[in-house]
């Protein structure tokens, strides 16, 4: 029986969240529960997954299990970038690019349509990204992300140096491309707003962590700490804490992602630094920082990715880590360097080391997904309701997609994974440089 000894359960200040209007009290579960399918994980797989499974079997109900707050955890915890396509310079391979694009603009187009059809308020804007290049690695890589969004006929437009000081307000980038098609957004309220908007045959419980599940002969048997669920068919779809319920161990590294939010600026303050207008950036280079300036006027900083055997993220390790995102901040804004960041916090990223992925049945009944670091909410969007139409026993071009996709492979068992994992880090944050 697999018992979860580790579950999400945040001690920091997600600003995506704490920016919200209060949330209405969590549903908790308690008693004994009855469902055909039980979806353990609310972030944007498990989401997507209960949503199409709902739409598909209307007479069934469906249980939706979460740990903390949906839009609390890891899918509320990005930068809210949902991307069509993403690469630092020139793609491993072009053609699995492309294969990965037809998930991504999937995954954006099936979000756009919610957000709109449900009119969820999560300052969705539809006006693309930078990408910044200040350093010999960034000039390097912007130029090969401009040959690799030729090659797919993407358009982009250059930014040089004034132009990007009149966009965003700083002269540190030497140049930027600008290109379109991703959506930005809260990503906490996204998250809150799809949830809210799941079909009546699905209950939503939070603050609900599950400690265990056993196979009976009805099905499976899942435990919480007030209740329990009884469930035909059981949905994992808890991300990194996949590997708690046995999914996936040594197959995919949990890292953490930190992430810094200011107060709202001032009109005034923004005039000084010549800016003022919403936008997105990721550094060219692929240790650089993202930086996004909100819709509310708050500056986003993000960087420093490291590896979280024992995640969950505590908060004394956030707030070492958001010294240095004063760093990087007060190096693109001078006149920032005692601005106050009022939410600092991190979130937990599964990488794989073959671009595979986790998705199918792994025991009669018992069905996993996980989407890895690259575009994981327009992914994460577009594999859920893929695994839905896959339980369903649906066909479609884009399944078939999915389904080409190769497993994750085995990695290196620890300490070799710790040091390759330091190394990579020490080599990416090195050739970085400024763009950190």
């Amino acid at each position: 029986m697999p018992i979860a000894k580790l579950v999400p359960k945040y001690t920091d200040s997600n600003g995506w969240w704490e920016t919200l209007p209060q949330a209405p009290a969590p549903r908790i579960l308690s008693g004994e529960l009855r469902v055909q399918t039980a979806i353990i994980g609310g972030g944007i797989c498990g989401v997507a997954t209960a949503n199409r499974l709902a739409e598909l079997r209307p007479a069934d109900e469906f249980c939706l299990i979460e740990a903390e707050r949906i839009g609390n955890g890891a899918s509320g915890r990005n930068a809210g970038f949902m991307l069509n396509l993403h690469s630092h310079g020139s793609p491993k391979r072009i053609d699995i690019l492309r294969r990965n694009m037809k998930l991504w603009e999937a995954g954006l187009a099936s979000l756009r349509r919610k957000v709109g059809a449900w009119q969820i308020q999560c300052d969705w804007s539809d006006d693309g990204r930078f990408y910044g290049a200040a350093g010999p690695d960034g000039e390097k890589h912007i130029d090969e992300i401009a040959e690799t969004l030729d090659e797919l006929g993407h358009d982009y437009s250059w930014f040089d140096h004034d132009a990007m000081r009149d966009r965003i307000g700083t002269g540190f980038y030497s140049r930027g491309l600008h290109t379109t098609g991703n959506a930005l957004v809260n990503p906490a309220a996204l998250m809150r707003g799809l949830a809210r908007n799941l079909p009546r045959n699905v209950d939503v419980y939070e603050n609900t962590p599950v400690l265990g599940f056993e196979r009976e002969s009805h099905g499976f048997r899942i435990r919480t700490a007030k209740g329990t669920v009884l469930a035909d068919r059981l949905v994992l779809a808890a991300g990194a804490f996949l590997r708690q319920f046995g999914i996936g161990m040594g197959n995919f590294v949990p890292m953490g992602t930190y992430a810094s939010l200011t107060a709202p600026l001032s009109d005034r303050t923004l005039a000084y630094l010549g800016t003022g207008q919403e936008f997105g950036l990721l550094g060219a280079s692929a240790y650089g920082a993202t930086i996004r300036l909100t819709r509310d006027k708050r500056l986003f900083v993000r960087n420093l990715f490291n590896f979280v055997p024992g995640a969950p993220l505590g908060a004394a390790r956030v707030a070492h880590i958001a010294k240095l995102h004063r760093k990087a901040m007060a190096a693109r804004w001078p006149a920032l360097a005692k601005e106050p960041f009022e939410h600092s916090w991190g979130g937990v990223m599964a990488f794989t080391w073959n671009d595979g992925t986790i998705f199918g049945e792994y025991q009669p009944g018992l069905f996993a997904i996980l989407t890895h670091d690259v575009s994981p909410m327009t992914r994460g969007e577009a594999a859920g309701g893929l695994l839905a139409e896959y339980m369903e026993n649906l066909d479609s071009d884009l399944l078939s997609v999915q389904l080409s996709i190769p497993d994750a492979t085995r990695l290196p068992p620890r300490p070799f994974l710790d040091v390759g994992i330091a190394l990579k880090k020490a080599y990416l944050h090195h050739v970085a440089g400024r763009e950190f």
